[in-house]
């Protein structure tokens, strides 16, 4: 009786079971004064799938005792043949004590995985809302197709838009980290640029830059704690729809653009991080004309940054021979093909960092 209160101290449920029928169990409890439950199995229907054979029921098996312990899951953990009678209690009861210290652990694990999937799912929520619908400009502003593929269910890349009847605004950014620590950075960023960008008379990305530039040394340095080393890489465009002139500004991320004639030139970049300090005083701006039918791309470096099982990465060159040789399929089409590109390279490799590539088409 006292070995059956420590089971259930543990939550554990001891039972007998045996080839005999319920009355011939009934009268072996009478006569042992037997509390422990007893299940009659004359069919061997489960009995044999733990002794694997219909011999248990055999006279030469009879008098055979194996005991059998099982998670709550279901799971055999163990398995006593033989048992020694004068021993096996305290054996079943020190295993079971130290099975369920592992399955509170694993409870334990299993409740910080869902409240971190939860924090994630909260996150993803939070950023998606931030991030604009391409989509809604494409009427005005000309096709855009977009590639955002984060290493996690969120990440540090994030894009941002904003036209209006004479020109069109369109950045990305690669923010420190990836997760949720690149993603709280990009809420920060892409708040920064929400308030920022509300003044319709700015018409120069170098300026916007400066501004966003100063708001993120601003909230990194009241809460250094919390963003030590954080910045962004980003590059921004204004496009004047009346004349087709497009105006860059970026940090250490280019803008490609591919005219009609295939050919795709690179805008050099700056080499500073957004959020933090540099050496270069003033934010370089270029601005040219464009001709009805040139693309723009902008991208994240984790895709040439990207892996193969050798190590080797994907790199520019195959981005920009993708992007010529495929030049006449439309941009929804094309970033299929880059993302089908990148995971034939990736092949059974693990994906490196966030990769996001916005194609604009003029």
């Amino acid at each position: 009786m006292q070995s059956l209160k420590q089971f259930e101290k543990l939550a554990a449920v001891p039972f007998g079971i045996s080839s005999n029928t319920v009355d011939q169990h009934a009268q072996f409890a009478q006569n042992h004064d037997l509390t422990l439950p007893l299940l009659a199995d004359p069919g061997l229907e489960m009995i044999s799938q733990y002794v694997g054979s219909k011999r248990f029921g055999d006279f030469s098996m009879a008098a055979s005792r194996q005991s059998f312990l099982i998670d709550p899951q279901g799971v055999l953990r163990k398995v006593y043949n033989p048992v020694n009678i004068f021993t096996h209690v305290d054996e079943v009861l020190s295993d079971l004590q130290t099975l369920t210290e592992v399955i509170d652990q694993l409870g334990s694990l299993q409740r910080r995985q869902r409240e971190m999937q939860d924090s994630i799912t909260a996150a993803r929520r939070i950023q998606q809302s931030l991030l604009p619908d391409l989509s809604s400009i494409e009427n005005s502003s000309g096709q855009i197709a977009l590639m955002f593929e984060p290493l996690d269910q969120i990440g540090g890349d994030c894009y941002w838009v904003q036209s209006s009847s004479k020109q069109t605004w369109m950045g990305l950014f690669d923010c420190t980290g990836h997760g949720v620590p690149g993603a709280f950075i990009t809420m920060v960023l892409l708040s920064g640029l929400q308030r920022l960008g509300n003044n319709l008379t700015l018409t120069s990305p170098a300026r916007l830059l400066e501004q966003l530039d100063q708001y993120l040394r601003e909230v990194f340095e009241a809460e250094q704690d919390k963003f030590a080393s954080s910045g962004a890489e980003g590059v921004l465009v204004c496009l004047d729809h009346q004349q087709n002139m497009l105006k860059v500004a970026s940090a250490r991320r280019p803008l490609w653009v591919q005219q009609p004639d295939g050919v795709i030139k690179e805008t050099k970049p700056q080499r500073r991080i957004l959020g933090q300090p540099s050496k270069l005083k003033q934010w370089e701006e270029q601005s040219f004309t464009l001709s009805s039918g040139s693309r723009l791309f902008l991208f994240s470096d984790g895709i040439p940054d990207e892996g193969n099982p050798e190590g080797f990465s994907f790199g520019k060159h195959r981005l920009k021979s993708i992007l010529q040789h495929h030049e006449q399929v439309s941009l929804v089409e094309l970033t299929n093909k880059v993302r089908s590109a990148i995971q034939l390279w990736r092949e059974e490799a693990t994906q490196r960092d966030d990769q996001t590539l916005i194609a604009w088409e003029i």
